[in-house]
């Protein structure tokens, strides 16, 4: 027996021995071009953005000649000190076998463990003293669970204590200190730091504390995911009675009590028996798609799998799309396949063709070009070379081996642009594997050559690789070498570009949130990689920014044609090259500053700029869309007939002849160098949301957070009473749109 009693030195020896050679120790913590006529107006020598075919139809290359603008180490080192205390006091050799086997399992760690958070807050440390040691190891639906799992244990909602797994060896194995009082009943919870959620599981495996237990071997304890499976005949998503829940241990299924991932705190698996839609945004772990079923997700949907994804059908998983925007899909997985819908809708605004110009992108990968060339109706297919200054044409000598076919290949490159038009709207389906992690597209910017023209030096026509929306604002790019932040997209609503610049300075109503399978520009200063991750996708659409950048005004145009719009900012930083609409009749404002043509500027004391106009014979009104405190006054000056208007209190309406000169107007700017807090103009009194001050006929909308406009009301010239029934608990924007300009207000409802 004495030689039992030699055991807790010896061991305490070789655990210093290894402490202090041991050089790899860690820490453990707590815790998103156009043709026109009107060249002479603008000089060709300036850099300028490359301009698109001036005609459908086309069977050749068009080249562009035309200007537009360590915890558990410390836990198990005290438990074996309590034990060889224990061993000593008892003398008691099962003690020390298991001084032996808890030393081992110190070595096997190797006094190295990988840095990580702890998910489930510190237990209270308030109970005399008592605390027990629970070892083993945890099986979830029959797999051991690795060190990416966090126990919690917890009496109640009370936090007992809680364990990371570790590898010990070969095995991974948990070493759990829990606090407690005699008899108190010990629940576990478990936490997956790989995908970030607390899961919803089902075992029999409890703990009742006992002070006298000091080490408690749990074994082997088994648990089983439960699941949200849906089995209605209706599709809807949304109804607690089309959902069961399931389990690998459970006989029979139990009716669901509320919505998948309805807890804050826990994402939940399910299993897709039965067609669905995704009318809402959603956010689930694991998604099951049983064979023959689909699961659709919504134009106004968004859905996020941070799991796994069991679908082999690429006809099972759907992201539709229509006039109103696209749905939105982010998933981890490699190989999913998926069908993504890209809706052509028919221009607001006419031209050769019932639809216009589009510039789409593929989400998908090995996406043949033939399955979007239409047979029955016209269309246009290109691709931009930035190198030859050239939109190569897919028609030319309907060859594959023209300069089309020689840069793209047959399939859709990831991450490149494409420029389209069909005769007829609908539906363009790309089918086949999702593209998900990095995607790297090369950027040329030519300086020489043949055929290179130097103001379209460094335009590139790139895409969105991802079945969702990415967001130009986020971490995740590596844009370095671009020379503007700026993205370019035509919008054929407005009949013109809309852009958005790093910061948050867009026109034409530019978002940073760039959709499913759409292209946009970006200007490149030197060749290199522009690289898109995982971290750029988001669920959000689109953004309301309300008028809370004093530093701002706005200049937009409307005609029967469509609408343009420059933006002025206070500030320092690069000026954005205007691109001009692809319509000739469209208006077009711009900014000359003597060096190039641009929608936005930036202006230090600068009181005058010159404010060109390019239309079709038409009437126009030019008005402020928005103007932030720093400006006292915005005279527009009209060089034609003399006019005079402060575009704070009032629009101008006036006639283009078509073919006057571009010079047409100036711009006078009063800043102010004190500007005043713009007063509230809106309240809540009984139900009601009243907007009063309204100077002259207004106009009312107001939006939600997400931006979606819930009302609207105009030829007000009155205090305004908006009930507040039907309304949810929130923020909501206020703008108000009267003869004394436009102001914006937060209001809050609860």
């Amino acid at each position: 027996m004495r030689k039992f009693y030699c055991v807790p030195k010896i061991l305490l020896l070789v655990l210093f021995l290894q402490f202090t050679v041991n050089q790899d120790l860690y820490a453990q913590k707590d815790s998103f071009f156009t043709y026109n006529n009107n060249e002479h107006y603008r000089d060709i020598d300036d850099v300028t953005a490359p301009g698109l075919p001036y005609s459908h139809g086309l069977n050749e290359d068009y080249q562009s000649t035309t200007p537009v603008g360590n915890g558990l180490l410390v836990l198990s080192l005290l438990g074996a000190g309590y034990l060889v205390k224990k061993s000593r006091k008892n003398r008691n050799k099962k003690n020390n076998i298991k001084i032996i086997f808890l030393g081992m399992m110190i070595l096997g760690h190797g006094f190295s463990a990988e840095t990580q958070n702890f998910y489930f807050p510190k237990p209270a440390d308030n109970f005399d003293g008592n605390n027990m040691t629970v070892y083993g190891q945890l099986k979830i639906d029959g797999e051991f669970a690795d060190k990416n799992i966090e126990i919690g244990a917890f009496c109640n909602d009370e936090v007992r204590g809680r364990a990371l797994i570790r590898k010990n060896g070969s095995v991974y194995l948990f070493f759990l200190t829990v606090y407690g009082n005699t008899n108190d009943v010990i629940n576990l919870k478990f936490y997956d730091h790989s995908v970030g959620t607390e899961l919803n599981v089902s075992g029999d495996y409890y703990i009742t504390f006992s002070p006298e237990s000091i080490n408690l071997n749990a074994g082997v304890v088994n648990y089983h995911t439960i699941r949200y499976k849906f089995i209605g005949n209706d599709k809807d998503w949304n109804k607690v009675s089309n959902w069961q829940l399931v389990c690998d241990s459970w006989a029979e299924p139990q009716n669901a009590t509320q919505l998948p991932s309805s807890n804050p705190k826990m994402i939940d698996d399910i299993i897709v028996a039965a067609n669905l839609d995704a009318t809402s945004d959603y956010i689930v772990k694991d998604l099951e798609i049983i064979s023959e079923k689909v699961l659709t997700i919504a134009p106004s949907a968004s859905l996020e799998i941070i799991g796994d994804i069991a679908n082999d059908d690429v006809n099972a998983l759907v992201v539709d799309s229509d006039i109103n925007g696209s749905g939105s899909l982010i998933h981890n997985d490699d190989n999913v396949v998926a069908k993504v819908n890209c809706h052509i809708d028919n221009s607001s605004v006419t031209r050769n063709w019932s639809a216009d110009w589009h510039f789409i992108s593929s989400p998908v990968a090995n996406q043949t070009i033939e399955s979007f060339i239409p047979t029955e109706e016209n269309y246009d297919f290109y691709s931009w070379s930035e190198f030859n200054s050239t939109w190569n044409n897919q028609k030319k000598d309907n060859s594959t081996t023209n300069n089309f076919y020689a840069d793209n290949g047959l399939n859709f490159n990831i991450g490149r642009g494409y420029l389209v038009a069909y005769e007829n709207e609908g539906d363009r389906k790309f089918s086949g594997t999702l593209n998900n992690g990095d995607v790297t597209f090369p950027l040329s910017c030519s300086t020489d050559g043949e055929y290179v023209v130097e103001r379209f030096t460094g335009f590139n026509l790139v895409g969105n690789p991802y079945p969702s929306y990415i967001d130009w604002e986020a971490e995740g790019w590596t844009r370095d070498n671009l020379q503007l932040q700026t993205i370019w997209i035509y919008d054929d609503d407005v009949n013109n570009y809309i852009t958005y610049t790093l910061g948050g300075v867009a026109t034409n109503g530019g978002s940073q949130y760039i959709a499913p399978c759409q292209a946009f520009f970006v200007k490149a200063a030197s060749a290199g990689n522009f690289i898109m991750t995982n971290d750029i996708r988001t669920n959000e659409k689109s953004s309301f920014r309300k008028n809370d950048n004093e530093n701002i005004f706005k200049v937009r145009v409307n005609g029967a044609s469509g609408q343009d719009e420059i933006a002025v900012v206070k500030g320092d930083n690069d000026d954005v090259i205007k691109m001009f609409s692809l319509n000739d009749d469209a208006p077009s404002l711009y900014i000359n500053k003597g060096v190039g043509d641009y929608s936005v500027v930036y202006i230090d004391e600068e009181n005058t700029l010159s404010l060109n106009f390019e239309g079709g014979f038409a009437e126009y009104t030019i008005r402020l869309s928005e103007c932030g405190d720093s400006f006292d006054a915005i005279i527009l000056e009209d060089k034609l007939t003399g006019e005079k208007v402060n575009l704070q209190t009032e629009s101008y309406t006036f006639i283009h002849s078509g073919n006057s000169n571009a010079e047409r107007f100036v711009l006078k700017i009063a800043q102010s160098s004190q500007p005043e807090a713009q007063s509230n103009f809106a309240y809540i009194n009984n139900g009601e949301i009243i907007i009063d001050d309204i100077n002259g006929n207004a106009q009312i909308n107001i939006y939600d957070v997400t931006g979606r406009r819930i009302y609207n009301n105009a030829n007000m010239d009155a205090a305004c009473h908006v009930h507040t029934y039907g309304f949810s608990s929130g923020v909501y924007i206020i703008r108000k749109i009267d003869d004394k300009g436009i102001k914006t207000q937060k209001i809050v409802i609860e």
